[in-house]
Formats: C-alpha cells, sequence, structure tokens
C-alpha cells in the first residue's frame, strides 16, 4: 500500500494562510484597518490649521502674562525667553509631526500585532483541528515555521501598506493646514528609515504572539501571559543581558521608533516615561531589536520544542 503523499510546501502555505485569514474578526479587520488609517491621516486636517495669526495672539498674550507674574512674584527669567516660547503652532509641521504621528501608527498595530499572533497559533488548539493538521503534516517543524512566517509576513506587509497609505495624507495635510518645507532628501531618509523598522518591529512582536500562543495551546490562557510577561518581563531580565535589556517593552518599541539621535543624559532635560528613559541612556534603535529579542527567542525555542514533542494535548 502506497503511502500518502505529504503536501508541497505551497500548499501547505495556501491552506494555512486561508485558516489564519478564514475568522471573521481577520475579515473584519482587513475592511476596517484602511478606514482606520484614513481617518487617522484626514482628522489631521481638522486639528490644525493654516493661519497662525491667532496663535501669535495667544502667545504674546501669555507671554505678557509671564512678564506680569515675574515682576510680582519675582520669578527667574532670561533674556531669551520670549512670545516664541509661548507660542503653540496650529500648522501641521510635516517635518517634525509626521515622524510622531507614524510613530503613533507603527505602536498600535504592534499591539494588534500581538493579539493577532495569539488567535492565529491559538485558535486551533480548542478544537480537534490542530490534530487533523499534525496528521497531514507529521512534519511538526514544517508546520510551525509555516505559520510563524505566514503570521509574521501578514504583519509586516499591513504595516508597511499602512504606512504607506498615511504619509501621502500627512503630506496633503501638510500642504493645506500647514509646512511642507524641510522635507529634503534626509528628512525622507529618516521617515523611511522609521517606517521600515517599524515593519520589522511588528513582525517580531506578532512571532511573539503566535510563539505564546502555541506554547500555552490556549487562546485565554495565552493573552494573559501575554500581559504578564510584557509587564515583568522587564524585571526578569534586568542586568542579565545586553546592555539596557532591563527596560519595559514601553521604552524598547520607543527606542526602535525614535527618530532623533540619542541624547546623552547629562544634555537630556526630560524626566519621566518610555522616551525619556530612552534618551537617557543613550538607547539606540539596535539596542532596543536587542531587547526586544530577549523577550522572543526564549518563547520562541520553548514554543519550538514543545511542537516537536509527540504529544498533543
Amino acid at each position: 500500500m502506497a503511502r500518502p503523499r505529504r503536501p508541497s510546501w505551497r500548499r501547505l502555505a495556501v491552506a494555512e494562510l486561508h485558516r489564519i485569514l478564514a475568522p471573521r474578526a481577520a475579515r473584519r479587520t482587513a475592511v476596517l484597518l484602511p478606514v482606520a488609517v484614513l481617518v487617522f491621516g484626514l482628522s489631521k486636517l481638522l486639528l490644525h490649521d493654516a493661519d497662525a495669526s491667532g496663535a501669535w495672539r495667544r502667545a504674546e498674550e501669555r507671554f505678557r502674562r509671564f512678564q506680569a507674574d515675574v515682576v510680582e512674584f519675582g520669578l527667574p527669567t532670561s533674556p531669551g525667553v520670549g512670545p516664541r516660547q509661548f507660542f503653540d503652532d496650529p500648522r501641521y509641521v510635516m517635518e517634525t509631526l509626521s515622524f510622531a504621528d507614524l510613530r503613533t501608527l507603527v505602536t498600535a498595530l504592534a499591539a494588534g500585532a500581538v493579539l493577532f499572533g495569539i488567535f492565529s497559533g491559538g485558535t486551533d488548539w480548542s478544537s480537534r483541528v490542530m490534530l487533523t493538521l499534525a496528521a497531514a503534516e507529521p512534519r511538526r517543524a514544517r508546520l510551525f515555521a509555516t505559520r510563524a512566517l505566514l503570521v509574521t509576513g501578514l504583519s509586516a506587509a499591513v504595516t508597511a501598506s499602512a504606512g504607506a497609505l498615511l504619509i501621502p495624507l500627512l503630506l496633503l495635510a501638510a500642504s493645506l493646514r500647514g509646512v511642507t518645507t524641510g522635507l529634503d532628501g534626509s528628512y525622507w531618509a529618516a521617515l523611511t528609515s522609521q517606517l521600515l523598522r517599524g515593519v520589522v518591529l511588528v513582525a517580531l512582536l506578532a512571532l511573539l504572539g503566535y510563539a505564546l500562543a502555541m506554547l500555552t495551546r490556549r487562546t485565554s490562557f495565552a493573552l494573559a501571559v501575554a500581559f504578564l510577561y510584557l509587564a515583568g518581563a522587564g524585571r526578569v531580565f534586568g542586568d542579565r543581558g545586553p546592555r539596557l535589556s532591563e527596560y519595559d517593552m514601553g521604552g524598547l518599541v520607543f527606542a526602535v521608533l525614535n527618530e532623533k539621535p540619542v541624547i546623552p543624559m547629562e544634555l537630556s532635560d526630560c524626566f519621566a516615561g518610555p522616551g525619556c528613559e530612552a534618551a537617557h541612556v543613550d538607547l539606540t534603535p539596535a539596542d532596543g531589536f536587542v531587547g526586544i529579542l530577549l523577550y522572543l527567542v526564549p518563547v520562541l525555542a520553548l514554543a519550538l520544542w514543545r511542537s516537536l514533542r509527540t504529544d498533543l494535548g
């Protein structure tokens, strides 16, 4: 009797892709995500104003009140303080604000990628589907790797597409409601670099979610473990890995997406928050990726080890 033929890798990949995209939540997300990016980008047209005359009048009024307080209460001041320090620019300045908006988008996608990885890896364990998959594809490592590659690849593609959709909207907002000066080659290189780092970041966090689900084999349990792990692993790894690995995931994500040169501690005027921590300790994007890999690699290795075991319980 002839042995059953194992499916080719292409057939396995297509089947797993259909399985990952089959849930209704995945299809709804595919429709709603571009709409959310459009709303986020077009909201800049409503939140900003090309006319800065009103803002300058308010800045001058604040400066006059400040001068009165200096005289009345003897507050310290300096000759360099003027209305400019009280000016809240209502225009959309593409050269500076676009980096923060792109970082906001990528950070939201990174959080969603963890959930996507968890549901992609854990859904089939709630039924007997995984038993069928293991029987059809007895090479567990190939099955594990195929779905892992699909999860990371889809997450990376979605991030790249969302960024490519957002940037023209931000440019439109700057053209109609702001300033487009300073958009030279260095600016576009920095923005592209930030987007590419975001693509890699989202892919890694999706892989982390997938590994947690494959390790725990329960979606609800994986969600709880992900929360506890991301919240507490910074303390576990503290002073036990490469430089700066003790910082929490928020600081690592900020470091990966930070578009500005790191600031030495003695030159920084920042006081609190993940961005300040990254600046204070000269946390570079490379250091951020190293810290994230410290979160990922142990979980991924344990998940692969458990997938290669003979039992499916």
